[in-house]
């Protein structure tokens, strides 16, 4: 049922945007890099990755109300929900900060290259942040996974070098990554969800607040912050918290109305989600060309492209209950972190092992290019599906 804390249509709905994001980052590496610097100098790339990373966003702000209302629900009190709120937040940002510097290993400096040092930090991910079973007999041995795992991550930590004059050669935040910049957004939405709770009035002047950063910043009249970019730029460039606000207002929608008011419901948001599109596309012409991330245009086309997604899975799934699920498709949007950090391991090791399994991409031909990196990005998922279901998915 929709109002439950899952929902099968943002489950599948995450599924098919992962399969678009692993495709383009096997397609072409550091797309997340490139598009999050508007460097991307192919239209097609930045238009695809901008609305398959919109969607994701959207989606996973659609979850957080259903979130921070089920751990109230659970008992627990606001002081200790932000607490949470915040450690969440902490280790999405420290697990993109290093997944975006693994490149930068200079295995000159450091003993190992950026590969190793790559399946290495993926491996001590999921040492730590496995959902283990909560089982007393286990207690111990969960205890040393853990221990171990955070233990790698400090061996790395401190190996890492560079060898460039930037931040004196150690880690830097980059871009964030996809899950340090979720984990921003997270941090907005739901503290504003904790505090405004269902407000709709309220939800709608947050996500007015960062749409208006966003148009600041694409003007160039907001130079002053500069200097904080570099740390809290997700936050200030205002795009990334406006189209998880605009998730987070459609899952306040979701949880104020009953199921039987949903068909009229999706009509209204499908009807806006059309209207969206068409003021992106109308405003595009006042903002500058050739970009895509921090574009307002781009906040409002991809978000309404998303809740088009969104209403269109929900009336087939939960709504009209048509035989249309994807089981494999739907664990591994459950589980979207855990497939896409996957994503680096499986290259990591690939690269470390030197296979030639990756052929595909030295050839000249799009159509094989592209339909490898499509078929790797299927692999990625059915590998998900399986270590679900044996207990292997991270906790976020």
């Amino acid at each position: 049922m929709v109002h439950t804390d899952r929902i099968g249509a943002v489950d599948m709905a995450k599924g098919i945007a992962l399969l678009v994001i692993v495709a383009l980052t096997d397609y072409s590496p550091g797309i997340i890099n490139d598009w999050f610097s508007s460097t991307l100098e192919t239209p097609f790339l930045n238009i695809l990755a901008t609305l398959s990373f919109g969607t994701f966003f959207y989606l996973s702000g659609i979850t957080i109300p259903f979130y921070v209302s089920k751990k109230i629900n659970e008992g627990h009190s606001s002081p200790e929900i932000i607490r949470m709120i915040f450690a969440r937040t902490l280790i999405l940002l420290v697990v993109g900060m290093m997944l975006s510097n693994y490149d930068r290993v200079n295995s000159g400096l450091t003993g190992f290259s950026g590969s190793l040092w790559l399946v290495l930090l993926v491996i001590a991910i999921f040492l730590v942040w496995n959902r283990y079973p909560e089982r007393e007999d286990i207690f111990f041995t969960v205890s040393g996974l853990r221990i171990l795992g955070l233990a790698i991550l400090v061996f790395l930590v401190l190996k890492f070098n560079s060898g460039s004059f930037e931040n004196s050669g150690s880690l830097i935040p980059g871009s964030w990554e996809l899950p340090g910049m979720f984990g921003w957004g997270f941090l907005i939405s739901a503290l504003i969800w904790l505090a405004l709770r269902n407000s709709i009035a309220g939800t709608l002047l947050a996500l007015l607040f960062f749409l208006a950063l966003n148009i600041i910043g694409a003007l160039g009249l907001n130079p002053y912050l500069d200097p904080a970019r570099k740390y809290a730029g997700i936050l200030i460039d205002g795009f990334i918290p406006a189209i998880i606000l605009a998730g987070h207002t459609t899952g306040v929608l979701l949880k104020r109305y009953p199921e039987s008011e949903y068909p009229k419901l999706s009509l209204v948001i499908l009807f806006i989600g059309i209207i969206l599109i068409v003021s992106g596309i109308f405003i595009l012409k006042f903002f500058p060309e050739g970009t895509t991330f921090n574009n307002p245009a781009w906040v409002l086309t991809s978000t309404g492209a998303a809740s088009m997604l969104f209403v269109i899975l929900l009336w087939l799934t939960d709504l009209r209950k048509t035989p249309l699920r994807l089981p494999v498709t739907e664990t591994a949007g459950k589980n979207f972190i855990t497939a896409y950090i996957l994503f680096f391991l499986v290259s990591g090791l690939i690269s470390l092992n030197k296979l030639n399994i990756l052929f595909y991409k030295t050839s000249d031909s799009l159509l094989i290019k592209t339909a490898g990196s499509v078929f790797l990005s299927f692999v990625i998922i059915f590998i998900t599906s399986s270590m679900a279901r044996v207990g292997v998915r991270l906790k976020f």
